[in-house]
């Protein structure tokens, strides 16, 4: 009886061992730059995330009432004006005047600055908290994800391994 415990044992783990890999792979693929979702920009023009396709992309969740959201911001605007990626950040749930006030005393400006109003890119990429920094390479597969504020070391390593490859 005891001979059969262990084979047993064995095919448990390794099963359990591929359902783990099986499920890893499909949760990563799941979590890419999501195409077809459009979003609305301080103008109120619609932007699609499709446009950022072929191109590696930093997306930045934020609030102006979120104190490390407003801290990482000159930061991130200073990696805006850089070449090689798209920084695109997603406001959560404030209205177009809110987030200008915020702006307009912060001296920023922001290509992409977009409007989740009913949090559907929060939902839709798997957002779990504010500020998050979500990271795309040229194919559009999250490579990384950082919840909190980001520094310019997350940025530069980004930057690095996705940008400066070729």
């Amino acid at each position: 009886m005891r001979f059969w415990k262990w084979p047993i044992g064995l095919i448990a783990v390794a099963l359990f061992a591929v359902l783990v890999f099986w499920g890893l792979q499909q949760s990563e693929a799941s979590r890419s730059l999501p195409v077809d979702l459009a979003l609305s920009n301080m103008q109120g023009d619609p932007i699609s995330m499709a446009q950022f396709e072929g191109e590696p992309v930093i997306v930045n969740f934020w609030a102006t009432w979120c104190p490390p959201c407003v801290r990482e911001m000159p930061l991130l605007a200073d990696y805006a004006k850089k070449e090689g990626f798209r920084l695109v950040l997603i406001n959560q749930a404030e209205s177009v005047e809110t987030i200008q006030q915020y702006l307009d005393e912060a001296g920023l400006e922001f290509e992409f600055m977009l409007l989740d109003s009913h949090q559907h890119a929060y939902q839709n990429m798997q957002v779990r908290g504010l500020p998050t920094t979500q990271f795309f390479d040229h194919n559009g597969r999250l490579v990384n994800e950082h919840l909190g504020e980001v520094h310019a070391r997350h940025l530069d390593t980004f930057i690095d391994r996705y940008v400066n490859e070729s």
